[in-house]
């Protein structure tokens, strides 16, 4: 009998036995990347319908070093807003695993995800499957169960051997290609970009949010005859008087052009990349259902915004902001300048594998005072003392903690009326602040 033989939880009920099930198995950071295992327990566990030249539904699959989960979220919150029902499969989560499998913008429930986990595992025969090639088929599983119209996939790590390039995608997008988790994709853009440009598909739709991506991106583009959109060039956007104007490219060959757009508080490059896709498989949808949508749009732990009080009762704000990589703390830097007040607070917690150099070098002076932490996620954690002593390094002033909720608890206490404290460094940090906050009976989140 092979190590990994069919078996179930004790409780085959319970959602989280099933995670610790599968962690057990093999932790979640162990990654296995390949298509062959997953493939072939897709084909057992989906109708034949969906590898049809007449597939019943439409995919698009997101991946890039940042901006995939903001690329989901406008895409949901417009086809909610026209009426498309869409399943969206996203990681990793924040606080609860159904975070990951969401239709309507609603996560699922816990019954709907044990009982496709345990068709995977009745399925899957000899075949090893990760813990995320799980939560992958299952999502694909459950929005099959409910008939919905459209699939949003983000890929996990890097794209062309990601579980969710088992599906040939109708639309794909790479958002951005910058340097992250180079141990798996390569150590330079061009290398991480290849990898990324996987999942594109001949003769289909393959949209780049960069203006001028890395050469392999646009070599493999060209080497598989895909239909190349790329920003600046098959899709615009300009901004005047607080309103956006979007141009983008139609399957037909003819141009879109929607004005008086609300300004989107998640990061352009996902919107438009969400756009250009919107215009071309569903050309239908009137400009009142893209405005609609588009001021809805929102994304948990990207620049998100949740009231709350010091330990005075005088009111702050904490934005929670997921950034763990030097592209997305570039991004970050700019908008806590924007804050325009006196530099704020920052509490910060990261994975041991991340680029801390790299992640802290963009944001040097953003901030009067740091709080460093250790994550809950033992395995992976950095420690909050071997941040500090990076930060001192910079020569910026830093206290550190054992604990993310101890920080932030710090944070709080030293934060004046009116002030920001701005929490980052992983989906762990905002994670856990996002709980330690929930606890506090007079915080409430405001739209980001």
């Amino acid at each position: 009998m092979n190590a990994f033989s069919t078996s179930f939880p004790e409780n085959p009920n319970s959602l989280s036995s099933w995670l610790a099930f599968l962690e057990a198995r093999r932790p979640e950071h162990e990654m296995v990347l390949g298509l062959e295992r997953a493939d072939r327990t897709a084909r057992k566990l989906l109708p034949a319908s969906f590898y049809s030249d007449n597939r019943p539904v439409k995919v698009i699959t997101v991946a890039g070093t940042n901006g995939k989960g903001s690329t989901v979220a406008t895409l949901a919150s417009v086809l909610k807003s026209a009426g498309i029902r869409a399943g969206s499969w996203t990681s990793p989560h924040l606080e609860v695993f159904n975070e990951r499998i969401c239709i309507d913008g609603e996560m699922v429930a816990d019954q709907a995800i044990c009982d496709s986990f345990f068709r995977i595992e009745k399925l899957r025969g000899d075949d090893f499957l990760s813990y995320f090639e799980f939560g992958a088929l299952a999502a694909l599983d459950i929005f099959f169960q409910e008939n919905v119209d459209v699939i949003l996939l983000e890929v996990g790590l890097g794209g062309r051997l990601d579980a969710v390039n088992i599906v040939d995608a109708d639309v794909s997008i790479v958002t951005t290609v910058d340097l992250d988790h180079q141990a798996w994709l390569g150590d330079t853009i061009e290398k991480i970009a290849r990898e990324k440009a996987g999942i594109f598909r001949t003769g289909r739709p393959a949209i780049c949010g960069e203006a001028q991506p890395a050469h392999s991106l646009l070599e493999h583009i060209n080497n598989i005859q895909a239909i190349e959109l790329r920003a600046s060039q098959a899709f615009y956007t300009s901004i005047a008087d607080n309103l956006m104007t979007f141009r983008g490219q139609c399957f037909d060959g003819s141009q879109r052009n929607i004005e008086k757009l609300p300004v989107p508080s998640l990061p352009l490059t996902s919107v438009i990349c969400a756009l250009q896709a919107l215009v071309w498989l569903f050309p239908d949808v009137t400009d009142d259902s893209i405005r609609d949508g588009l001021g809805g749009a929102q994304l948990a732990g990207r620049c998100q915004l949740v009231k709350t009080t010091n330990h005075q009762g005088e009111p702050v704000t904490v934005m929670l902001d997921v950034a763990h990589n030097p592209q997305a703390a570039r991004f970050l830097a700019e908008r806590v300048q924007a804050l325009g007040e006196t530099a704020p607070v920052a509490v910060l917690g990261m994975l041991d594998d991340k680029d801390m150099t790299g992640v802290l070098e963009p944001l040097k002076g953003c901030f009067r005072q740091w709080y460093t932490a250790t994550v809950g996620y033992a395995a992976r954690a950095r420690t909050g003392a071997d941040l500090a002593d990076e930060l001192v390094r910079f020569g910026e002033s830093v206290t550190s903690y054992s604990a993310v909720k101890d920080a932030l608890s710090a944070a709080l206490e030293s934060a004046k009326a009116g002030d920001h404290i701005v929490v980052l460094g992983s989906f762990h940090t905002v994670g856990e602040s996002l709980g330690f906050l929930r606890s506090r009976r007079n915080s409430s989140r405001i739209s980001s």
